[in-house]
C-alpha cells in the first residue's frame, strides 16, 4: 500500500466488503468528502483505475524514445468526489530477482499532459502532500477522467520488468487516503534501438560477376521513429604497399532501390579507404520497420593491385554510429581478362 495512505480497521455496519481490482492493491474506501481535507468514512466507495499503453506494447528501451500510456480514473459510486488527486509513480524493478533485491528503480523522467503541454512529475511520489495539487480534478457519479503520461528512460537504466502504479487519493497530507489503484508492468531493455545486420559477401569474378551483400537496419523501438542510413567503406587490404592500390575510380558500387540498381560515388577518407556516399539512402523507420539495402560491387577487368577487397559495412541511427561488420569476398579472374605478358 502506498506510503501515506490508511485503511479502516473494519467495515462500517451494513456496508459491502472491500474488493481488490484486478492487477492492483486493495483500495482503501470512503465516501466523497465535502472538502478536500475531509477523508471518506464509509466502506464501499471507490474509484476504478485503469492503465492502457497507447502503443499496444508494454516495452521501453533505455536511451530510446518515450513510452506513452493513459490512466483512466472512473467514479464507480453514486457520490461526487470534489477532488481526486491522481498519483502515478514508477516502482522498483520486480524482475530479475537480483535487481529486485537491490530495490533498484529506473532512471528517467515521467511527464503528465495537462491540456496541451507536458509537465514533469515526480516518478517516485509515494503519496499526497498538504500543498496545492497540480492535476487534481472532480469526479461526478459515473464520470471518468483520462490523463496521458509518458516515461523516458536513460541509456544507463537497468533491464528488467518495471511496475507502474496509479492511485486515486482524496484528502491531503496525513489525511490523504487512496480510494482506488492499479498497477501495470513493462519490459525495460537497454542498448541501441536500431539493430544492424549484414550478410556475407558473395564471390566476385573481376570485371564480370559482382560481389553482393545486404545490409539491414531494424527499428526495435516500440514507440519512436528513428532516422537511419547505411555506411560502406571499401579497401584493398593487400594493396596498401602496392604502387596503385584501390582508388574510387576502380570501384563499381551500386545499391538496389525500388527494383533499380543505382550507382554510388565514393571518395578516399582519412584512412585511405573508399567511403561511399550513401546520404541518398537515408530512411525514417517507424516502430518495427526494417530497411533493406542490397549492394553489389565490382572491379575493372585486369585489376590486380593487391588481389583482394574488404568491405566495412555499418550504419548510423539518429546520427550515432552503429556496430560495423567486415566482409571479404573470394575473388577470381578470367584468364582472358588479364594483361598479356610482353616479350
Amino acid at each position: 500500500m502506498p506510503t501515506g495512505s490508511a485503511r479502516p480497521e473494519s467495515p462500517a455496519p451494513g456496508s459491502a466488503p472491500v474488493t481488490t481490482p484486478s492487477g492492483g492493491p486493495a483500495p482503501a474506501t470512503g465516501t466523497a468528502p465535502n472538502r478536500p481535507e475531509e477523508v471518506p468514512s464509509a466502506v464501499g466507495e471507490r474509484v476504478d483505475v485503469a492503465i492502457r499503453s497507447l502503443s499496444g506494447a508494454w516495452e521501453i528501451r533505455g536511451g530510446g524514445s518515450y513510452f506513452e500510456f493513459e490512466v483512466t480514473w472512473s467514479n464507480a459510486t453514486d457520490r461526487r468526489f470534489d477532488e481526486i488527486v491522481p498519483v502515478v509513480r514508477v516502482l522498483p524493478f520486480d524482475y530479475p530477482a537480483a535487481v529486485a533485491r537491490l530495490g533498484a528503480t529506473a532512471k528517467g523522467v515521467l511527464d503528465r499532459k495537462d491540456i496541451d503541454e507536458w509537465r514533469e512529475v515526480k516518478p517516485d511520489q509515494k503519496g499526497v502532500d498538504s500543498g496545492p495539487q497540480q492535476g487534481a480534478f472532480a469526479l461526478d457519479p459515473g464520470e471518468s477522467r483520462a490523463v496521458r503520461y509518458r516515461l523516458t528512460l536513460g541509456a544507463d537504466s537497468m533491464s528488467g520488468r518495471l511496475p507502474i502504479a496509479a492511485d486515486a487519493y482524496v484528502g491531503r497530507g496525513a489525511k490523504a487516503l487512496s480510494v482506488g489503484g492499479t498497477q501495470a508492468r513493462m519490459n525495460v531493455t537497454t542498448g541501441q534501438p536500431v539493430l544492424f545486420s549484414a550478410t556475407k559477401a558473395t564471390d566476385m569474378t573481376v570485371g564480370r560477376i559482382p560481389s553482393e551483400l545486404r545490409v539491414e537496419l531494424s527499428n526495435l523501438d516500440a514507440t519512436g521513429n528513428h532516422t537511419v542510413v547505411p555506411t560502406v567503406r571499401v579497401t584493398d587490404p593487400l594493396g596498401r604497399n602496392t604502387t596503385h592500390g584501390l582508388v574510387p575510380g576502380d570501384l563499381s558500387a551500386e545499391v538496389l532501390v525500388k527494383g533499380d540498381w543505382r550507382r554510388l560515388s565514393g571518395a578516399l577518407d582519412a584512412d585511405g579507404q573508399v567511403r561511399l556516399d550513401t546520404t541518398a539512402l537515408t530512411r525514417v523507420l517507424v516502430p518495427g520497420e526494417t530497411a533493406v539495402y542490397p549492394f553489389r560491387f565490382n572491379l575493372p577487368k585486369g585489376w590486380s593491385a593487391g588481389s583482394g577487397l574488404e568491405f566495412t559495412v555499418g550504419g548510423t541511427a539518429d546520427g550515432g554510429a552503429l556496430p560495423t561488420q567486415k566482409a571479404r569476398p573470394r575473388i577470381t579472374w578470367m584468364a582472358d581478362d588479364m594483361p598479356k605478358a610482353t616479350s
